[in-house]
């Protein structure tokens, strides 16, 4: 009775663990909806494998798990999360692999007290301790890594996508990996699983400070193209002054005989275009931050050759945070919204920027018009473009790196992101 009981608690812990487990690999976020719907999901994958054993044996169980457990956790990461073919895959295949610890140590146990209840009580505490060290330590990597390119994913999928593959074909379905010394054969899975950790954790580290360089190069190269075209500017700027100051002897001379004359319409017309010849003269500063303004003005500027004004509310006096990060934000934000217009009829487009302290807290928003409403997986709009979607992922990385928090909505026929650090 009680080995039964300790194969029951074992064999749920392991659909738990697994099912819990991909989800995180594959970022599923832990809202209360999410965790009832992967639990709904045990309670389905549970009832068969009972309904197997009861019907079959244990090792039957085992050898549909595939079917029973594994299919429907593939279905639910791809139809409902919408989650791609190859993340979902890799995020159940990995899962599987870190389940190879508890089985492992549950076999040296075994050897050492030729005990099955010591034997499945180590395995149901090594794969809680596992859970709780993978989930915390390891999910949030192994899911940045699985959410980039498709031939990113599969190279680092490829791993344990294999030892799936190959566990099940030479244990499960086959006796090609039998050995007398069960504890030696186990030990490459569990030495496999230890070297995927370490290698996603150090690849993850060094991926985030490459990434990191090349996002700040970027910014570098647009800040000097941007200070370049200021820079010209200046020049015309100037330019134009030093012919207002040679015309405005002419201009008062002028001005004086209309004066004199009586002539008030020429007066006001002359003035006017003046003002107006003033005004050109005139550089557009968004904002006292040289970094920002650099940034803003280029979008600025692409809004203007697509036929409409960048809508700008900025009251920021100081940046406390990283400006690189902040600036690839924004970025971001008004490239998604400005490609957003390109799809929308010229007197329909608009975006609108705010950006401003308060309460000791940085406000951005960005509002733009869009064409149709996206789909919404996580709070997160999900493109359904190949190469796209990346840009909101890059603003959820750099906001929860900041400190802040970032929320994607729509309103009516709007667009809206808001971002608070």
């Amino acid at each position: 009775m009680i080995d039964k009981i300790l194969l029951f608690a074992n064999a749920s812990l392991i659909l738990l663990f697994g099912v819990y487990l991909s989800a995180a690999f594959a970022g599923i976020r832990f809202t209360r909806k999410n965790i009832l719907i992967c639990f709904i999901l045990c309670l389905f994958s549970g009832a068969l494998q009972i309904g197997t054993y009861v019907m079959f044996s244990e090792a039957v169980v085992w050898k549909i798990y595939p079917l029973i457990s594994h299919l429907p956790l593939f279905l639910l990461l791809y139809v409902v999360y919408r989650q791609r073919a190859v993340t979902a895959i890799a995020s159940i295949c990995t899962a599987y692999l870190f389940c190879q610890p508890s089985k492992w140590f549950g076999i040296l146990a075994f050897h050492l007290t030729q005990s099955t209840y010591i034997d499945r009580l180590v395995r149901i505490c090594v794969l809680i301790l596992v859970f709780i060290i993978v989930f915390s330590l390891f999910a949030d990597s192994i899911f940045k890594i699985f959410s980039k390119d498709t031939r990113s994913v599969c190279i680092f999928g490829i791993t344990p996508v294999v030892y799936y593959i190959f566990d099940y074909a030479s244990e499960i379905y086959t006796n090609l990996w039998a050995s007398h010394i069960q504890v030696a054969a186990e030990f490459l899975s569990f030495f496999l699983s230890i070297t995927f950790l370490i290698f996603c954790l150090v690849y993850y580290r060094e991926y985030e400070q490459k990434t990191d360089s090349e996002r700040k190069e970027k910014m570098i190269q647009l800040i000097v193209e941007e200070q370049k075209k200021e820079l010209e500017a200046v020049k015309r700027s100037e330019h134009e002054i030093r012919l207002l100051r040679h015309d405005l002897r002419f201009f008062l001379l002028n001005l004086s005989m209309c004066i004199e004359n009586e002539d008030k319409a020429t007066a006001k017309k002359m003035i006017s275009s003046f003002i107006d010849s003033i005004e050109a003269t005139t550089l557009n500063t968004y904002c006292q931050n040289p970094t920002l303004n650099y940034i803003i003005s280029a979008f600025a500027e692409r809004c203007r050759k697509l036929q409409f004004e960048l809508v700008c509310q900025i009251d920021v006096a100081d940046v406390a945070c990283d400006e690189i990060m902040l600036s690839t934000i924004i970025s971001n934000g008004l490239d998604n919204a400005i490609n957003a217009q390109e799809l929308i009829p010229v007197q329909e487009r608009k975006i609108y920027l705010m950006l401003k302290n308060a309460n000791g807290k940085l406000l951005l928003s960005i509002k733009n018009t869009m064409k149709e409403k996206p789909v919404f997986v996580n709070d997160m709009p999900i493109s359904t473009k190949n190469g796209h979607g990346y840009g909101t992922q890059s603003i959820t990385y750099l906001t929860e790196r900041l400190g802040g928090c970032c929320q994607f909505t729509t309103e009516g026929n709007y667009f809206i992101l808001r971002v608070i650090i």
